[in-house]
């Protein structure tokens, strides 16, 4: 067991660490499991607790039955960049190519780096958007206005959240802009399949990834994260809703 200066520096790691891959979109069953392999390797005894808004991490003291608690708050979002990079820095602590030391510099660096730009993350999104709709036998008409639609839906929502308006506000926004410039194959007579360049237009703006990670949770006996994470992805989904509702009546009353 290591000693009580170093379990604490390492139990204080592994909750900054379980906050940052909880933050970035990973599921409880890979935070647990990445947390643990490195417990090991630090030789120290820890129990992770997840909760909807923050993680505990608990680890016992050199001698008798005190424990260390470090908790950490998280937020919900997505970096597939940061979780591999993250992931991989697990396996090199289990491999003891890693101190704690080096660890958390390693972890504050992947913390600092930066993502995508957001033009990047714009038009990637419009074009897994307009291949959606072609998926759907959109035509070339309805998969260029579901691309723009997309791309200044995304950049709005962006634009809001910069500024602090709530998330839930700025998807009902970009889902009801994104309905009405999509609605342009109706208003301009172009195309074989206005509808379904109407229905397409707010696909991006589905929260895929937190109903995967709510149905991992439950499936894996996390009840408590996985009905949180569900509960928000219906939110945001029934926002999405209302704002392709909004759009359509607007142009209906036009």
């Amino acid at each position: 067991m290591a000693g009580v200066d170093n379990a604490e520096r390492a139990g204080r790691f592994l909750a900054l660490y379980s906050s940052g891959l909880l933050s970035s979109g990973a599921t409880t069953l890979r935070t647990e499991r990445n947390m643990l392999r490195m417990a090991d390797s630090f030789g120290i005894d820890v129990q992770l607790t997840i909760l909807p808004m923050h993680c505990e991490v608990s680890v016992r003291k050199d001698k008798g039955n005190g424990r260390l608690l470090f908790s950490e708050q998280y937020s919900r979002g997505i970096n597939f960049n940061a979780i591999t990079a993250m992931s991989r820095m697990s396996w090199k602590v289990a491999d003891g190519r890693l101190t704690v030391e080096q660890a958390e510099r390693l972890l504050s660096f992947v913390k600092a780096q930066s993502r995508y730009p957001d033009w990047i993350v714009a038009f990637a999104a419009g074009v897994a958007n307009a291949s959606f709709c072609r998926l759907f036998c959109g035509d070339l008409w309805a998969m260029a206005f579901v691309f723009l639609c997309t791309v200044m839906g995304f950049w709005l929502k962006r634009c809001l959240i910069h500024r602090s308006v709530d998330v839930r506000i700025a998807v009902i926004l970009a889902g009801m802009v994104s309905a009405i410039t999509a609605s342009g194959c109706y208003i301009f007579s172009l195309g074989a399949t206005p509808d379904v360049a109407v229905a397409a237009s707010v696909l991006y703006l589905v929260p895929g990834i937190p109903f995967i990670n709510a149905f991992s949770n439950f499936m894996h006996g996390h009840y408590v994260c996985a009905a949180a994470i569900f509960m928000h992805a219906i939110e945001t989904t029934a926002c999405l809703g209302i704002g392709l509702f909004c759009g359509v009546m607007i142009l209906n009353n036009l």
